[in-house]
């Protein structure tokens, strides 16, 4: 864990215990004992969370506070504000001035872990996020993978994209191209409750990127329903003239006119059955293949799916 907090309080009793405490909990620690050395801190080193006394010298909690959510490099960075005031009314002024938590003096340990612990982990996920399809991004997907090698939890990795995504997204606009996203995440949702699958992780790599991660005997049914709801559904996003030609005509790469397929999907998948895989970026590459072999077989122009049926023979 390299998540970096800053701890300022003017009580060095408090600024040791909290230190001591998050310190413990794998968190590096950063003290500041007034409220201009906290901005300076806070600007220079971008901690993941601060802890911010209210009742602090040259600077008071609410000034800093302030002067945090004005500055660019400062406004998104979590702030919990620590007072002896157990007045409502502070607390809302607070917030409504940007903290995130509050945490009433005296606290005890487990409440300032508990607190600690669930802002930093929303904000991680804040962070992660897809912002259109609100889906966990790539940094949420390699720690799913990785919690499963780590834990040698039996899975499949299904990695899909949309055949086709620019050139459409180039002719009929980025709002139509978003619409197609979303319903492309959602048509995945189907998918992993149309296959009953139990234990399941959808997130949004980025574009028309998508990773699903589900035990293994699931992932069959998965794909399947994913390609069968994606064809049924992606006709609704085309003009009836350019459904009828079966493909639209734009601007390839190099600017020239070229005619592009109706949307399909691809989706490569590997299971960790039969192969021994280490890392995440070893999944990604043997999915990837499997994918840029799905995109070869373009005759039908539908969507497909593909195993990767490679054994290790250490497996």
């Amino acid at each position: 864990m390299n998540q970096k907090i800053l701890v300022a309080d003017d009580d060095g009793t408090i600024r040791r215990l909290m230190s001591q405490t998050l310190t413990a909990m794998g968190y590096e620690v950063v003290t500041a004992s007034d409220g201009v050395q906290a901005v300076e801190l806070a600007g220079t080193l971008e901690p993941d969370l601060i802890l911010l006394d209210v009742a602090m010298p040259l600077k008071s909690g609410w000034e800093v506070l302030k002067e945090l959510r004005r500055q660019p490099g400062t406004r998104t960075i979590p702030v919990i504000l620590l007072t002896g005031s157990s007045n409502p009314c502070d607390k809302v002024d607070g917030l409504d001035m940007g903290a995130d938590d509050y945490i009433t003096k005296p606290f005890q340990l487990e409440e300032l872990r508990a607190r600690v612990m669930s802002l930093v982990r929303r904000t991680q996920f804040d962070l992660s996020v897809n912002p259109l399809t609100r889906l966990p991004g790539s940094p949420s997907i390699e720690a799913e993978v990785a919690r499963r090698i780590a834990g040698k939890i039996p899975f499949a990795f299904l990695y899909a994209d949309i055949d086709n995504f620019k050139p459409y997204n180039d002719f009929y606009g980025f709002a139509k191209g978003d619409k197609v996203l979303k319903a492309t995440a959602q048509l995945f949702m189907d998918s992993i409750r149309a296959a009953e699958a139990t234990d399941a992780f959808l997130g949004h790599v980025g574009g028309d990127d998508f990773v699903t991660v589900v035990e293994s005997e699931s992932a069959a049914r998965v794909a399947n329903y994913a390609t069968t709801f994606f064809d049924r559904k992606v006709v609704s996003y085309y003009y009836p003239s350019d459904l009828s030609r079966g493909y639209i005509e734009t601007a390839d790469r190099q600017g020239k006119q070229k005619r592009f397929p109706l949307l399909t999907l691809s989706i490569g998948v590997v299971t960790t059955e039969h192969r021994a895989v280490r890392h995440y970026a070893e999944l990604v590459a043997l999915a990837t293949e499997m994918k840029t072999y799905c995109k070869s077989l373009t005759a039908d122009k539908i969507s497909r799916f593909a195993f990767d049926r490679r054994q290790d023979q250490k497996v």
